[in-house]
């Protein structure tokens, strides 16, 4: 009978470490990174692609991947010629890319402490969805939220918790990406199924 034991062995000494503490790599400055792929397809999963105008939840003029044209009702302005007919999921993965560099930037700006691939892909998507100011703009009196001061203290679980607050009032669809956002943040587990 083979027992597990404490002991590390040189050849598995890696491996062991990673099954252990559930990490191969330590955090790291949010100035280094950029969405991951998985996030990528995370973030365009939960927005959905549309291809004509149509009005967010919010009554906001959007298009392809939650591309707000303005923040408005589609039918009280006039689109202009790149959004009339539509678009393509081409030219949506373009604005969406355009557009995903605001968040990542704000991320970097407003997160000061170290934070792994993952957990910067949950606070991107986060903020991709509530805006590029939230973190700063969310909280209590339109201050500061939560989630950005626990994660600056290195506090990441009880961060990664606040985010469940940020539903507009229980919204169904909120509740759930805040859920998928939260397991990524603290799991490492991309899953945009809703």
């Amino acid at each position: 009978m083979h027992r597990l034991t404490n002991k590390v062995s040189p050849k598995h000494g890696n491996m062991f470490q990673y099954l252990t503490y559930g990490q191969s790599t330590a955090r790291k400055s949010p100035k280094s990174y950029v969405t991951s792929e998985k996030g990528i397809n995370f973030i365009k999963d939960w927005e959905s692609f549309r291809s004509k105008p149509y009005n967010d939840s919010e009554g906001y003029c959007t298009i392809g991947y939650g591309h707000l044209i303005a923040k408005d009702r589609c039918e009280n302005i006039t689109l202009s010629e790149e959004f009339k007919k539509g678009i393509t999921k081409e030219s949506a993965t373009k604005l969406f890319k355009k557009r995903l560099a605001t968040f990542e930037k704000a991320v970097q700006r407003d997160i000061t402490a170290p934070l792994h691939q993952y957990e910067f892909d949950a606070l991107v998507s986060l903020l991709f969805n509530t805006g590029a100011n939230f973190l700063n703009v969310g909280g209590a009196n339109s201050g500061e939220t939560k989630i950005k001061k626990y994660i600056n203290a290195k506090k990441y679980i009880e961060g990664a918790n606040e985010m469940a607050d940020v539903t507009n009032g229980r919204v169904s669809g909120l509740v759930k990406r805040r859920i998928a956002e939260i397991n990524m943040f603290k799991n490492n587990v991309y899953d945009a199924s809703h």
